[in-house]
């Protein structure tokens, strides 16, 4: 089996990915559809899906694996009140991240066309919605991490 700081770093890279995309995904998509720029929001919504293939799906994975592995090498309680914070953060981040990748899947196709869809902006008022709470929860688990109240 891995070392214990093998684990635990795979966990903090994993989560700085899972920041990072966010924050990116954020960025660009944001900037991108202030632009007016049909060509440039087209672009970025597809490669915001792609990367949420590439890198958000895999991390959504390695995080959960890692931090089982971290919490039984370092003895800690699944039935800790720290653990059922950060299942309930991880919970409302994920659900919020699924719904968050629908829109996204929606942007790109409401802007495959040769004019914006009037559509468009009502989905990514909710998409960003739905980014504020994903961040939301990342921040908190961050936290929980940091700090392990309960623990």
């Amino acid at each position: 089996m891995a070392s214990l700081e093998t684990i635990r770093l795979l966990h903090v890279v994993s989560s700085a990915l899972m920041f990072g995309v966010g924050v990116g995904a954020f960025w660009f998509m944001t900037t991108a559809v202030r632009s007016g720029d049909l060509a440039a929001i087209a672009i970025t919504t597809r490669n915001a899906v792609r990367a949420e293939w590439v890198i958000a799906v895999p991390v959504s994975v390695v995080q959960p694996a890692t931090g089982y592995l971290l919490m039984q090498g370092l003895g800690y309680p699944l039935d800790s009140a720290w653990f059922l914070a950060v299942f309930a953060a991880y919970m409302v981040a994920g659900i919020a991240w699924v719904y968050l990748v629908k829109a996204e899947y929606r942007l790109r196709d409401l802007a495959a066309g040769t004019a914006l869809d009037p559509r468009f902006a009502g989905v990514f008022a909710r998409w960003r919605w739905l980014a504020v709470v994903t961040f939301a929860g990342v921040l908190t688990l961050f936290g929980l991490m940091v700090f392990r109240p309960g623990l």
